[in-house]
């Protein structure tokens, strides 16, 4: 099989524009993606759309596909609306890879689009993004996402010893990745003891070690296969998706043993890297550029588990020892991460996809992943989204190894 490539990327800076549509924010994205890849436009075969909350909002619950696309200028290929939530951006570029890799495409495009800030309504952001929890049995019971989080992160804390000071670390790391991003949503380093100082949230959580729910913004990636992508990048490095490994969420009675981390987001993460590590030959040591979903800190955290850089109970280790910030042995979240690029929900999982490949190309200047040496060979991607039941966790699990 002949895996595919992502040739083109584009941004729309995430942060809060009242004034701007999901369409205007994807078209800015769209065609920076297209301007990237050396295409017209034309040449882009099917178009995968991940929105979630545009219906919420605006009462536009079907047809935003035609109507993102549409806008951007671009007509005559298929058009397809995906969601699952923090993943529906991860869901898109699944399967545009996909697409192209069956031969039956050879140019795809994947964007992410998330319109939630509402000036003066702060409380229909977080409705809004409730609607990805299975509402019967979790989030009108008051088992939010960060309830459900917090109470996760104090028991792994009793687990394995971790502190808030860890949390603060992570969050001030990611901080000051995204301080030095400017399309970034925070661009505002922060210390560590203000971080522990500032308003709690939900125990042991302080609101610097949380993702903003008011966020709007647009990523996108063109995806083609291999030889279109010769022809188009000019000797520039074109990472290709040595492999993908995506899972559900599983049952698991409370009869046996459950052997997951604990923590919604990351339960079935390991599983997914599995898959891509045993599909791409690839292992943990061979990553030098890992993105994960940080909607908390404590994920970030356990993240460096379950994807296998470093043993359970070693992650404050590997953060403190600087392993994880630019520069380091395997940088993460070298934009910010959620904490401080920002999370509107649909475009998260592209962005993680842009921000490896423009680290791949190296040419982010400061930002760059290795500086003193080269730009990083193998990228990993850590994502999930969507909840099942509590007992069946999320709906998709993704983790993706790009390789030059």
């Amino acid at each position: 099989m002949t895996h595919a490539r992502v040739i083109g990327t584009g941004l729309h800076a995430f942060g809060r524009f009242p004034d701007l549509s999901i369409q205007q924010l994807a078209r800015v994205a769209i065609w920076e993606a297209i301007h990237d890849a050396g295409l017209a436009g034309p040449e882009i075969g099917i178009a995968y759309v991940a929105n979630c909350y545009s219906g919420f909002f605006t009462s536009q619950v079907d047809a935003v596909a035609p109507m993102v696309i549409g806008h951007a200028g671009l007509s005559g290929m298929p058009m397809v609306h995906v969601e699952g939530g923090g993943a529906a951006g991860s869901v898109a570029f699944h399967q545009a890879v996909l697409a192209v890799e069956s031969g039956q495409y050879r140019v795809a495009l994947a964007v992410g689009v998330e319109k939630i800030y509402v000036p003066g309504q702060p409380a229909a952001s977080i409705s809004a993004i409730a609607t990805s929890g299975e509402q019967t049995t979790a989030t009108q019971l008051g088992l939010t996402w960060v309830a459900d989080l917090s109470m996760s992160s104090r028991r792994l804390m009793e687990r394995y010893g971790w502190t808030a000071r860890d949390f603060a670390a992570v969050a001030a790391k990611n901080r000051f990745h995204g301080a030095l991003n400017p399309q970034a949503e925070v661009q505002q380093a922060i210390t560590v003891d203000d971080i522990l100082a500032a308003r709690s949230v939900a125990p042991p959580l302080t609101r610097p070690m949380c993702a903003g729910a008011a966020v709007d913004g647009a990523a996108a990636v063109i995806v083609t296969d291999a030889e279109t992508a010769a022809k188009l990048s000019s000797g520039r490095p074109s990472p290709q998706v040595a492999a993908m490994g995506v899972v559900g969420g599983r049952y698991v009675s409370n009869r046996v043993e459950d052997d997951r981390p604990g923590m919604l987001s990351m339960d079935e993460a390991s599983r997914a890297f599995g898959l891509a590590y045993e599909r791409s030959g690839v292992n943990p040591a061979d990553i030098e550029l890992l993105q994960v979903h940080d909607a908390v800190a404590p994920e970030e955290l356990l993240a460096y588990q379950v994807v296998g850089l470093c043993a359970a109970g070693e992650e404050p280790a590997l953060l403190h020892a600087g392993a994880t910030a630019l520069g380091g042995r395997v940088p993460v979240n070298t934009d910010g991460g959620l904490l401080s690029r920002g999370h509107p929900i649909a475009a998260s999982g592209v962005a993680q996809v842009v921000e490896s490949v423009r680290q791949m190309r190296g040419n982010l200047g400061r930002r760059q992943a290795l500086p003193k040496a080269r730009p990083p060979r193998v990228a990993a991607i850590q994502n999930a989204g969507a909840q099942g039941g509590p007992s069946s966790g999320v709906a998709f699990s993704a983790a993706f190894v790009l390789t030059t």
